[in-house]
């Protein structure tokens, strides 16, 4: 299958989706490549279960890269209070 992004990949697809969801460059082919395939439910993804939500409050999100092939899929839900935090995949 095609390459996977690593974890700084990850990182710098959620923090240039947190800045502007609507221009989210591909961290080895550029912008205009990323494009938004869904917005999932967090609690649904975390029990295994693909359920399409809107993107507010705690969703993942998931990108493909048109280019290279590469997916993602960022988890932004928010922190609970019970210290155990999300991560982006």
């Amino acid at each position: 299958g095609p390459p996977e992004f690593d974890m700084q990949d990850g990182l710098s697809l959620a923090l240039s989706y947190l800045e502007d969801p609507s221009n989210v460059p591909c961290p080895h082919c550029g912008p205009d490549t990323i494009e938004v395939v869904a917005f999932l439910d967090a609690q649904g993804m975390e029990q295994g279960t693909a359920i399409p939500t809107r993107p507010e409050g705690d969703y993942t999100v998931v990108l493909y890269c048109h280019n290279c092939g590469r997916a993602a899929a960022l988890d932004l839900s928010r922190d609970d209070g019970s210290g155990q935090g999300r991560e982006a995949a």
